[in-house]
């Protein structure tokens, strides 16, 4: 069972807020799914320091930065949990999960992928989780998308699913959490997450990535469980209809400190509540092509002329993004995405 898992990989893409949190809650106790509880940054934050080291040293940092949440405690934090007081693995033991991190590891081979598989392998066994009835493994990290090329290297069976949200409200939440961050500046990153999700769609085919909107996962949830059923090659089950992490209640990611039961359809349309129709226009302006390939409408038509200005803006802002990246790189500063 363990050598056919391996490869049993399923990742979860999108831009940050844009539901990755939501519809990875939904698989969480799913009996036939392992579901790897927080975000592991595999391919950002970890894989890149792995290359031309030990193997201590990948275990070593396989235990600072993908097992370690199991040190968090929510009445006694690990300094590791800073940003997320709340979260409690008390119930996964950490020592046993690194023995058993271990032993998965020694058994898979010490491999860039092995080091991800073992690492959920552990927690679904020291959580109880893993058994026979498991057809695959489930991890969580926006911006996944961007290493599409890795994951099907890597796990040729894999499957990735990509959430997508209307821009406007994914800004919304998203400047919460970077107020530093302009409309335009987000809707650079917004666009290259989605074409780099139909770009994936396009080279490894609608059986192996599929693209949702956020929209229809909320609005309209029997249908899309539907298509996330069939394409994951899972049964209909109770649990996917109540979102959970590690097996527990589940109430939201909410930027905005709203707690929900269940799927809320409330998210949809906030950015009429708290965006100035001025910002909301520059993000159609923007966006207006994916947004009508999206099906989703806009306040207003856009003019010819805001789309040549729109353009203008885009082209020196890109410029200026490769003279910094060259300057960067000129002056021996790494060029690695920072979270």
């Amino acid at each position: 069972m363990m050598s056919g898992l391996r490869d049993a990989a399923t990742f979860i893409n999108g831009h940050p807020k844009s539901g990755t949190s939501l519809i990875m809650t939904l698989l969480d106790s799913h009996p036939q799914l392992v579901v790897y509880p927080e975000e592991t940054g595999f391919f950002r934050r970890f894989a890149w320091r792995t290359v031309d080291v030990s193997l201590e040293d990948r275990f070593q940092l396989a235990e600072e930065l993908l097992i370690h949440i199991f040190q968090w405690d929510s009445k006694n934090p690990h300094p590791s949990q800073a940003k997320f007081r709340d979260r409690d693995y008390r119930d996964v033991p950490f020592e046993e999960v690194k023995n058993l991190y271990y032993q998965h590891l020694n058994s898979l081979g010490w491999t860039h992928p092995n080091i991800l598989t073992a690492a959920i392998l552990a927690f679904g066994e020291s959580s109880g989780q893993l058994n026979s009835n498991i057809k695959r493994w489930v991890e969580k990290t926006p911006h996944n998308e961007h290493h599409a090329d890795k994951i099907f290297n890597w796990w040729p069976e894999a499957r990735c699913i990509h959430i997508v949200r209307d821009p406007r409200d994914n800004y919304a939440s998203y400047r919460r959490k970077h107020p530093e961050w302009g409309p335009e500046y987000f809707a650079n990153s917004w666009r290259k997450s989605i074409h780099r999700g139909w770009a994936n769609q396009a080279r490894y085919g609608s059986q192996q990535y599929l693209i949702i909107r956020y929209e229809d996962l909320v609005l309209d949830l029997e249908s899309t469980l539907v298509v996330v059923r069939d394409f994951l090659g899972i049964r209909d089950d109770p649990m996917l209809r109540q979102p959970t992490r590690n097996g527990r209640p589940w109430a939201g990611n909410s930027m905005f400190s709203e707690r929900f039961e269940g799927v809320s359809e409330r998210p949809v349309g906030r950015y009429r509540q708290v965006l100035d129709p001025e910002i909301v226009r520059r993000l159609e302006v923007a966006l207006f092509l994916e947004m009508r390939r999206l099906n989703y409408p806009l306040e207003k038509p856009v003019s010819p002329l805001a789309w040549f200005i729109w353009m203008g803006y885009r082209t020196r802002w890109g410029l200026n993004h490769i003279l910094r990246g060259l300057s960067r790189k000129g002056n021996g500063h790494s060029r690695r995405e920072q979270t």
